[in-house]
């Protein structure tokens, strides 16, 4: 009896053990269905809420383009930005804003497909000091008064879901993504692009964006960091180079030569393209389109970019409308943007002030004799006694501001100039070079315009066939020192009728260049010498000609001395003409990281801070030289990048024969390239003032953010 009952012991005991092992594996397996049912679920919610996302984005895109929409508001928008330089008192421009915000909600709230779904669009706030709320400061802006002088906005879209499957609970997901509403043309959002198309009438630009010729030409193996623009885009594995010489950097007399082939351009970022045209040799370990070694383990980019097709709503500029806009907001009067007779610019300054029109009437008459002879009549005593006739101005013994103002080479005319007829204008005749070359740098720094929004105006005024007074361009201003022309975060301007030089200076004292300048012809920044030369810039430059940079370093300039350098600003440069960028760096050993991150790539200081806009071509080339940009490099018509990962065993001319035709670079995939491009996301708002201004709003989108 008692084996017995033992046994049935063992029994029962065995049989409640596997009754628990079979209850826990079919709870587990229940909770696990339900854990993925839940899980799905969630994927399916944020998935949903990032294609809303998309949709959103679009239909506010359409809503604010008034080509595309019915929409009253967009084109009372259109009006206002068409009329006004900044939004017009009692927030009309606001309010025109905010229907148009309410209505894109109201689409989506209307929309019965959607429930579940809560769509609001907020403008961010700019007087906020909660560290936890993204404002304007994140870009740049700190300024309170900002958006009564500026039509951009900045606003944070957010997706609310809630909705629940059956049985299951409530999985809360919130989508959510900066928007930047601004009024500039939409080629500053890229890293890299190319329009590729010749000259038209802005109407007709969006109509086919794609040309019959690559837009963009990467040769080579560049490393991108931001967006790339390109309706046709072009890959070659070899890059394409010159030996120029130095004695002529325009390259005129190089002969175009060819490298090996390279492994495929790295790009972190998205490419918006319509057609890829992958000329790249074969390659047996790689063979994708693009290729990257500078992976992040945890996010695990590689340097492939995503690919998008190109948006309808790309903003367009016309350069001449805009050059034009921006010599009114120099406050000189139009006839001179034309070279015509000078005499009604001798009125104006006649009717504003007696004694200002003797100094430039004196400037005048001393012209031909300054020019012709002005070792007889050079000195600046000489010309204060025809200019006036006043002791105390020619030995400085006055405190009379107006009189010593005489004593600078500049001529004042007045300050009923401009727009809000408040603009000082100054004018600098190109015989004052030679006369004043002992006492060159008051032309450009003086407590007269040091620090001011002024106007300067460079000009050579001669004496055509019938002896009247006209504006010639046929001349040359250097710039060798410091340029303030800011006052705040307002800039002046530099007018030069002409081609304009810029020289740099050493790397411990660069030249400082702060306020914008319009170039009626070329423009040549460059060093002096043989040896690269140093600039910072806080600058937006318009150049009716073609623009070459040539042997030197471009940094942002600081606000002032105790800003940090991440706050330094930045050159624009807007070119109507050709684009060259030579020399730079050249042969400089290009260092690589010692783990392959992003982070250590980003983080690198730049040679060239600074965002490059051509309205024809631009072929750049990455191979003796070192290419660091912090900005960006855009071309309207078609834009070319050779680029190879190489450092070179000597800086001498000779290095360049390292780059055989027959050596297969591919295969060394680790270097860094030497054409290096890292998009400035506050490129628009640190020189917004004076960017190129469109006559409707385009949407910046920034990070996609899932909580």
């Amino acid at each position: 009896m008692n084996e017995r009952g033992s046994s049935l012991l063992v029994v029962l005991l065995v049989t409640l053990i596997f009754s628990v092992l079979g209850l826990s594996v079919l709870g587990a397996a229940v909770n696990n269905t339900k854990l993925t049912a839940i899980r799905e679920q969630e994927i399916e919610t944020t998935a949903s809420g990032k294609v809303l996302m998309s949709e959103v984005l679009a239909k506010l895109q359409e809503n604010l383009n008034p080509d595309v929409t019915a929409n009253l508001y967009a084109k009372n928008l259109k009006d206002i930005l068409i009329k006004n330089d900044t939004p017009p008192g009692t927030h009309i421009y606001d309010i025109e804003l905010d229907s148009i915000i309410s209505e894109t909600e109201k689409y989506f709230d209307d929309n019965p497909d959607l429930k579940g779904f809560t769509v609001n669009i907020n403008e961010l706030d700019l007087a906020s000091t909660d560290p936890k709320i993204v404002t304007y400061k994140t870009y740049g802006i700190t300024e309170p008064n900002f958006k009564e002088k500026n039509y951009i906005r900045i606003f944070e879209i957010t997706i609310d879901s809630t909705e629940a499957g059956t049985d299951n609970p409530n999985i809360p997901r919130t989508v959510s993504q900066i928007v930047i509403l601004s009024p500039t043309p939409s080629f500053l959002n890229y890293a890299v692009g190319a329009y590729g198309k010749l000259h038209e009438p802005v109407g007709d630009r969006d109509k086919d964006i794609a040309s019959p010729n690559s837009a963009l030409v990467i040769n080579g193996s560049p490393d991108i960091i931001g967006n790339i623009f390109a309706p046709t885009l072009e890959l070659n594995s070899r890059a394409v180079y010159r030996n120029i010489d130095p004695s002529d950097p325009t390259g005129t007399t190089s002969i175009e030569l060819i490298t090996g082939p390279f492994h495929g351009p790295s790009v972190f970022g998205t490419l918006y393209t319509k057609n890829i045209n992958n000329k790249r040799e074969s390659n047996p370990t790689k063979a994708r389109f693009f290729e990257g070694k500078y992976a992040e383990v945890d996010s695990g980019i590689t340097g492939i970019p995503v690919i998008k097709p190109i948006s309808k709503n790309f903003v367009d500029m016309d350069f001449n409308s805009t050059r034009n806009l921006k010599w009114t907001d120099t406050g000189l009067p139009d006839f001179i943007n034309d070279s015509t007779t000078i005499e009604p610019f001798i009125t104006k300054c006649k009717s504003n002030d007696n004694y200002n029109y003797k100094l430039f009437e004196a400037l005048i008459n001393t012209d031909g004799l300054i020019e012709n002879n002005h070792s007889a009549t050079g000195s600046i005593g000489d010309l204060l006694v025809i200019a006036e006739g006043d002791e105390e101005i020619r030995n400085g013994d006055t405190d009379d501001s107006s009189k010593k103002r005489a004593q600078n080479p500049k001529f004042f005319c007045g300050n009923d100039f401009g727009k809000d007829h408040n603009k000082q204008v100054f004018l600098i005749e190109e015989s004052m070079l030679e006369t004043y070359k002992g006492s060159k740098s008051k032309l450009y720094s003086s407590e007269d315009i040091d620090g001011t929004t002024s106007t300067l105006f460079f000009t050579n005024i001669d004496k055509d066939s019938d002896h009247k007074h006209i504006f010639k361009d046929d001349h040359v201003l250097t710039l060798n020192q410091d340029l303030n022309l800011k006052d705040g975060d307002e800039k002046g301007w530099l007018v030069v009728n002409g081609n304009l030089e810029i020289n740099g200076g050493t790397e411990d004292n660069p030249i400082v260049i702060k306020g914008n300048i319009l170039v009626n012809g070329n423009l040549f920044i460059k060093s002096s010498g043989e040896n690269k030369e140093f600039l910072e810039f806080d600058a937006t430059v318009y150049v009716t000609g073609n623009s070459t940079i040539d042997n030197v370093n471009i940094d942002g300039a600081k606000e002032n001395e105790s800003d940090p350098d991440k706050e330094r600003k930045q050159l624009v440069l807007i070119s109507n003409k050709d684009l060259k960028i030579v020399r730079i760096n050249e042969y400089e050993e290009v260092l690589n990281p010692t783990d392959n991150k992003l982070v250590n790539l980003i983080n690198d200081k730049p040679n060239l801070k600074a965002f490059f806009y051509t309205d024809s071509n631009a072929t750049l080339y990455g191979v003796g030289s070192h290419f660091q940009i912090e900005g960006g490099v855009f071309a309207r018509q078609q834009l070319t990048i050779n680029a190879i990962r190489y450092n070179f065993s000597t800086d001498s001319l000779g290095a360049i024969s390292e780059i055989s035709p027959s050596t297969n670079f591919a295969s060394d995939p680790d270097a860094r390239s030497r054409f290096y491009v890292e998009y400035d996301t506050r490129v628009i708002t640190d020189q917004l003032s004076s960017l190129p201004r469109v006559n409707r709003l385009q949407l910046i989108v920034d990070d996609l953010n899932i909580q």
